[in-house]
Order: C-alpha cells, then structure tokens, then sequence
C-alpha cells in the first residue's frame, strides 16, 4: 500500500513540474521564450598580441673589410696571415716592396688626410648623440615615456649603442692612419719593403694569391643574423623591429633586434624570377653560442600591442561594416555592444573600444540559439565551483528554496 502511495505520489509530483513548465512555456506573456542558455562565457582580461613574420635566417659576420692593393708605386712580396688566422689591431698583413718613393708617400698621405676626415665627421656625430641622450628625461622606476622628438631611437639604450658603435669605428680609423704613418716614417728612412697592419679585429676570410683585387678580406668576430624576404613581406619590416632568433644550439630564445632593410634585391631583378630583399638581425644576446655559417629559425615581429583588452576571435559578430560582441548584464541579460577592434593574431583580436575590462562576454554566440538583444539569461553549473564542504554549511530550506527557483523563476 505505502509502495502504491508513493508512486502515484512521485507520478503526481513529476506531472504537476511538467505541467508547470509547459504552462510558463506556452503563456503569451511568459519570458521563457526569450530566455537563452549560455554555455560558455569569460571575463573581459588584458593580454599581449605579437604579429610574426616567421623566417629561415643564417648567421653570417657582422661586417667585412676588404684591403686592397695599388701595385702603380711598388709591387706585392708576400702575404704574413692565412686564411683562417685572428687578427688584431696592428697584426701585419703583407708586405710590398717600394719601386716609387715619392708616388707612394702622397698615397699613404692622402690615405692618411681622408680618414682624419672621417674621424672629424664621426666625432661630430658622437657629439650629436651625446648631446641628444643629456636632453632625454631622467629614468625613474615608472619608466617615463621618452618624448618622440628628443630621439628617433626612442631609448637611452638605443643611443648608448650607437655612441659605443660610433667609438669604435673611430678606434678602427685611428689604427689605420697608425699603420699609415708606421708606412710613410719607413719611406722616410729609405725602407724598400714595407708591411701593411690591419686596423681591427676579426678573422681573415680570404687571400688573393693571383694579387688581383681586394688583396685581403677580413670577416668580424661579431655576427648577424640574415635571412630573404619576399616583395610582400619586405613592405612590413623596417629597422628596429624586434626579432625572436632560435637555435637548437641555444635552450632560450635570443632578442634581436633588426638592423638593416635593403631596399635593393639580392640579385638583379628579371622579369622570370622572384625578387628576394635581404635583412639583418642584430643579436642583443651578446653570450650566444652562434657561429657564421649557423641555421637559425627568425620572427620578425611586424606589430605588437600590449595591455590591450584581447577576446577570441569567435566572440566577435560582424554585421553590415559593425562588429559586435555579445555581453552579460548584472540584470541577467544579453546585450549586444558595437565595438572597434585591432590587431588579430593566431584567433585572437584586440578591442579598442566599446566594453571594458571585467565584464563577462559570449565566447561563442553562433553556439547560442535564439541569442536576442535583451533576452534574461542562464548559464550551465560550474562544478568546479562547487565545493562540497559550502553545501553541507547550507541548511534544507535553503537548499529547496533555491532549487525550486532554479526550476521556476522566470525574470
């Protein structure tokens, strides 16, 4: 009997929700219909978005100088290096033997008068930079914006490198003209042979043994990275980008920063073949394990964004020339908000306006059937939210009161 009673008493329980329901459903002015059931949904947060220019690159020297060899007032002896050998500031090279005196000492004169020259312009241009980094703003913790017309290196770092790249290629200059006048004091004294040094640093890479011209060429120490764009990509790079250089000789990914943008093709343009415009990248990692010679893997980051408000790029709606993204409202409704949006990367897009951080938006609106501006909302339960120890803490009537308003309530 009491088997019975509790069935029909279940049977009547179940027919009555049903019934219920169907009743909200069915009534002309229920809000039932309009309700829609959201699955997914998030925060509005801030992110960073880099867009990369993927790249094939190899290491080659930084720089190359090429000596050459004027056989009008003497002839060439021998050489004092092999390929391969480091060389020094003041390392001897070659030798030659005099055959015109005087010819020869207005040469090495005027050698020496050209790159007194050139270290006069370089000091002018040290003086430029020194001046442009006293103008700049004093660094605090808060990293102060540099104003954009005190330097178009925009940083302090920026101009100390050049003052640093700038003092030595003066250095180099003053250890010719050493070299130089070492040369014209032993044309003086009626020295028939005489030795040629090399002004810098780096690794002889080649040696003419036919005396055909240039005689030497010295590859430096230093090393960049290069590698080929195409005619499309060549329209987006330009000098300073920073640049990601990975090696499976290196654990971490090494800074670059790019350094050159040739204008011209690699090689002369044809109508039958792709023109292919070379770059360098200049490492900043200056401990790295690269060799010339190196395959390397190179981003070249084209465009970048950070603190940016970022969403997938399925929560955005397009609509006639608007876009849109669909917003939860502290009164349990959708809204449909117009937006601006910027960068995309890898499915991600940047908004510049229109919402603001921290409120909860639609990841996936063409997930949500019927979705209308307005429309009360309810979302799936988030187990993960729910802990069992905040259940037990809750007594009966609560749990059924707000178990029948999940059932019932109809804003």
């Amino acid at each position: 009997m009491n088997r019975k009673k509790h069935l029909y008493t279940g049977l009547a329980l179940s027919l009555l929700f049903v019934g219920t329901n169907g009743y909200l459903i069915e009534k002309a002015e229920s809000k039932v219909d309009r309700e829609v059931r959201i699955e997914e949904w998030e925060s509005l947060g801030k992110d960073e978005l880099q867009k990369e220019l993927p790249k094939s690159g190899v290491v080659t020297s930084a720089e190359e100088t090429y000596l050459y060899f004027n056989d009008e007032f003497g002839s060439f002896k021998k050489f004092l290096v092999k390929e391969g050998d480091e060389v020094k500031a003041g390392t001897p090279l070659y030798e030659y033997e005099v055959t015109d005196y005087t010819g020869q000492q207005d040469v090495l004169e005027s050698e020496v008068d050209q790159l007194e020259d050139e270290i006069d312009s370089i000091e002018d241009n040290i003086s430029d930079l020194e001046r442009m980094e006293r103008s700049l703003p004093s660094t605090s913790s808060n990293e102060e914006e540099i104003p954009l017309e005190a330097s178009a290196l925009e940083t302090e770092y920026d101009i100390k490198r050049e003052i640093a790249s700038r003092e030595l290629e003066k250095d180099r200059l003053n250890n010719q003209i050493d070299s130089l006048e070492r040369q014209i004091s032993d044309l003086k004294s009626y020295e028939t042979t005489l030795t040629v040094e090399s002004g810098g640093e780096g690794i002889v890479k080649e040696l003419s043994h036919s005396v055909q011209n240039p005689l030497i060429t010295i590859a430096s120490k230093s090393t960049v990275v290069t590698t080929d764009l195409t005619e499309k990509e060549i329209m987006d790079v330009e000098e300073n980008m920073d640049a990601k250089v990975q090696s499976e000789l290196e654990k971490k990914t090494l800074k670059g920063l790019v350094s050159q943008v040739s204008s011209l093709p690699k090689r002369d343009p044809h109508l039958d073949t792709d023109s292919m415009y070379p770059i360098s990248i200049t490492l900043q990692d200056e401990d790295n394990k690269l060799l010339s010679g190196h395959h390397v893997l190179v981003s070249v980051i084209t465009d970048e964004v950070k603190n940016a408000l970022v969403v997938p790029m399925t929560a955005v709606e397009y609509s006639s020339a608007k876009k849109y993204i669909w917003v939860l409202t502290d009164q349990g409704t959708v809204k449909k908000k117009a937006v601006k949006t910027g960068l995309q990367v890898d499915g991600k897009v940047q908004i510049k306006s229109g919402v603001k951080a921290g409120e909860y938006y639609i990841i996936d609106p063409e997930d949500v059937p019927a979705l209308q501006n307005g429309a009360s909302f309810i979302t799936a339960m988030d187990w993960d939210r729910i802990k069992l120890r905040d259940l037990k803490k809750l007594d009966r009537e609560t749990v059924i009161e707000n178990l029948l308003l999940g059932i019932l309530e109809r804003k």
